[in-house]
């Protein structure tokens, strides 16, 4: 049997954390943080093949909690997706400075996001879709 890849859902509302899992669960192998810290501090305990990244959320926003990722990383590089309801140039401009992969636009459809991560997973050349 193949085993899921693992991701990482990063999102402060528990509704939209709810629907995550629901959509994502018979697919990948999914792991929650309900803020950046959590996230970070998940990072560094486990290792995911995605992330999916709330951009606005209180405490630690996912622009910084990306940005601490990244100074993590030792040699390889995570994929890490925003997840935000604006994403106008100049957000655009902030989560590809973080060093974000590409963006989900809110609200979410759940077809159309498992097949955006099925497409990043296989394409052999990663892209970012800014």
């Amino acid at each position: 049997m193949l085993s899921k890849r693992k991701i990482l859902v990063v999102e402060d509302n528990a509704g939209n954390r709810l629907l995550l899992k629901y959509n994502l669960e018979g697919y990948f192998d999914i792991d929650f943080a309900n803020n950046g810290l959590s996230a970070v501090d998940k990072f560094k305990e486990t290792k995911y093949d995605l992330i999916l990244m709330d951009v606005h959320m209180p405490d630690l926003d996912g622009i910084e909690a990306t940005l601490q990722i990244r100074e993590m990383e030792n040699g390889t590089r995570t994929p890490i997706f925003a997840v935000t309801s604006n994403m106008f140039r100049e957000q655009k401009l902030k989560c590809m400075e973080a060093g974000m992969d590409d963006y989900i636009v809110k609200p979410i459809h759940a077809k159309a996001l498992v097949d955006r991560i099925n497409h990043y997973f296989s394409s052999s050349a990663h892209f970012h879709q800014y």
